[in-house]
């Protein structure tokens, strides 16, 4: 991969670039960042770079052997370390999956990795087997090329086995270099942490987000595209996600639920609840970053109702007409609730009970008593 094929943070190739230039590559590097937003590809992109033998215009020449290899994950001098299954496996067992997955998607979350090789619901981890293969290879001579790079996807399943590879990030062979790709700096050995170099990644710029819609989605509708670069947030994941769903998926479903919560039935919630729990994963989410984004434009249009507004016609009506309903501080906590349900999505939680936890919460939010009085007495006011 080559960094002209990296979307976004220009700053970082920049820097990559100048530190080549100059000869000042450390010799350990955490990229700190969500998926999403690219060190993955990057440190793929950083690794090639560093590998070819005809560097031109900043970026790797994308012909030389050292290229080709690299771009196939099969160069004898780069060497990936990910999370597994199992307590005695290592990541070279793996090594079919892993080139198939990053093939697929390069950006893809440590969930989609587990599902691949049928741990969705097992505990992953980098095991000690693998960390003793990291030493031993790391220990030889390169085979080819000038530099020997470990990059390791998701330090964070190191656990306490990180210990076992301390003086070997502290104190690497000649022409070593480790790239650790992480999303949480905070469940990393700090003793690991304090030896790299941080380079932290930021969310894609909007342009990047639709230069990336366009490129792979051309007959997506401009509106769709628009509402869809707003909800990613800079994340390509969220964006590819958005993308592919059935067009206007989630909001058909949040606004039907929302009448529902609204209502409070308990039988049609529970209904609702086991209909949740048949989506997939991504779709869940999805649905739940839909409500973030209706509850966000809502707010907006009651602090300023010249606020252009990012919903499509249906979800414009019902988000007027619910603002009617309400109040902001109604739906500062309509907010928080969503939030909270994407983390606890994020973290396995079970769907089903946590739908109907939320149904239930959230109609009363919707029918807080204070709520409409203070709602009335904004009116009296105006």
């Amino acid at each position: 991969m080559q960094l002209r094929q990296v979307f976004g943070q220009d700053h970082i190739k920049d820097y990559f670039r100048e530190m080549v230039e100059q000869d000042r590559i450390p010799h350990a590097m955490l990229f700190l960042g969500t998926p999403g937003y690219g060190p993955l590809p990057m440190a793929a992109a950083f690794a090639q770079y560093l590998m070819c033998e005809d560097r031109q215009h900043g970026d790797s020449c994308g012909r030389c052997n050292h290229c080709h290899k690299s771009a196939k994950r099969i160069h004898p001098d780069i060497h990936y370390t990910f999370p597994t299954i199992g307590s005695k496996v290592t990541s070279a067992d793996f090594g079919g999956d892993w080139r198939s997955f990053i093939e697929d998607n390069i950006y893809g979350e440590v969930f989609d990795w587990f599902t691949r090789i049928g741990g969705e619901n097992k505990q992953g981890n980098i095991t000690k087997d693998e960390c003793q293969r990291i030493l031993k290879v790391l220990s030889m001579k390169t085979f080819e090329g000038e530099f020997k790079v470990q990059i390791i996807w998701m330090p964070e399943f190191l656990g306490k086995e990180g210990n076992r590879l301390l003086k070997m990030i502290e104190e690497p062979p000649p022409n070593t270099i480790f790239l650790l790709v992480a999303q949480h700096q905070e469940e990393i050995l700090n003793t690991i942490t304090s030896r790299c170099q941080l380079v932290a990644f930021k969310p894609l710029e909007d342009n990047v987000i639709e230069d990336f819609l366009v490129t792979n989605y051309p007959s997506a509708k401009a509106e769709v595209l628009k509402q869809i670069v707003f909800l990613a947030k800079g994340d390509i994941n969220i964006a590819t996600d958005l993308a592919e769903e059935k067009e206007g998926f989630a909001a058909n479903i949040w606004l039907e639920w929302l009448r529902l919560a609204f209502k409070g039935h308990g039988v049609e919630l529970v209904n609702w609840s086991d209909r949740f729990n048949r989506l997939d994963r991504e779709a869940q989410k999805n649905f739940f970053r839909y409500g973030l984004h209706f509850f966000r434009e809502m707010m907006m249009y009651m602090l300023d109702s010249k606020h252009e507004i990012l919903l499509m016609e249906n979800e414009n009506l019902a988000m007027r007409k619910l603002s009617n309903l309400s109040n902001v501080h109604a739906v500062q906590k309509a907010i928080a609730l969503t939030n909270d349900s994407i983390y606890h999505l994020e973290r396995n939680a079970n769907s089903r009970i946590l739908m109907m936890d939320c149904s239930i919460r959230l109609n009363k939010i919707l029918h807080n008593k204070e709520a409409f009085d203070n709602k009335r007495m904004e009116k009296q006011k105006a």
